[in-house]
């Protein structure tokens, strides 16, 4: 270290005034570019962290307005949820109990077996025939079946006047349907078979079709 600062002393000692001059002007230019590059880069990095401090800001300020509708909103879902929860009694005896009370008779009742709806539901289904009713009976009943307070509805329906007879109406393939919560065994069990479906080569993608399908049809219902 002591030889290096006496060549260096010694080299000093050999430069004339003016070169002396020059020397010291590049160290002071060199220290200038030094401080400007560490006061842009801090500037940079403040401006960074300022930015990051203000999206934040913005987010937590959006969410707390978005607040009160999110919550409206968990409140629906979780109503919703709370339908499919509670099964629905059976069909026969709702639609009868609901023509009773419209003044329609029912002539015929077939029950349809229970089918799964994706992974999480159960569809069941009654179709029904009517013979001879007048359409504001028939109005009452299928309103009277729509303002069920378990998912209900109407999927299917075909309607025909009789002939030479005014406002009476026969009703073919009346079809109501309702949605039930599986149970969590059956929905893993559900699961299970369509992701071992879905591994499976060709049908991969039907599958994955299918499965939304079937859980957008529940929702809506």
């Amino acid at each position: 270290m002591a030889p290096a600062v006496s060549a260096a002393r010694g080299a000093l000692a050999g430069l004339s005034p003016r070169e002396k001059r020059l020397l010291i002007a590049l160290g002071v230019v060199f220290l200038s570019l030094v401080f400007l590059g560490f006061w842009y880069w801090s500037s940079v990095t403040l401006d960074e962290i300022e930015s990051e401090r203000a999206a934040t800001v913005d987010a937590l300020r959006l969410l707390q307005r978005a607040r009160p509708r999110i919550e409206a909103r968990n409140a629906r879902r979780e109503a919703l949820l709370a339908r499919y929860r509670t099964p629905a009694p059976p069909l026969a005896t709702y639609v009868g109990e609901q023509a009773q009370a419209a003044h329609v008779e029912i002539t015929e009742t077939v029950d349809r077996p229970p089918s799964p709806v994706g992974t999480r539901l159960t569809e069941r289904s009654v179709q029904l025939r009517l013979r001879r009713v007048n359409l504001q009976a028939l109005v009452d009943f299928l309103d009277r079946i729509d303002s069920a307070t378990f998912p209900v509805a109407i999927t299917a329906v075909r309607i025909h006047r009789r002939f030479g007879e005014r406002n009476t109406y026969d009703v073919d393939d009346l079809v109501v349907s309702t949605w039930d919560q599986a149970s969590e065994a059956e929905q893993r069990r559900r699961q299970s078979q369509a992701q071992g479906r879905g591994g499976r080569g060709s049908d991969r993608g039907s599958e994955r079709e299918r499965e939304p399908e079937g859980e957008r049809g529940g929702s809506r219902r």
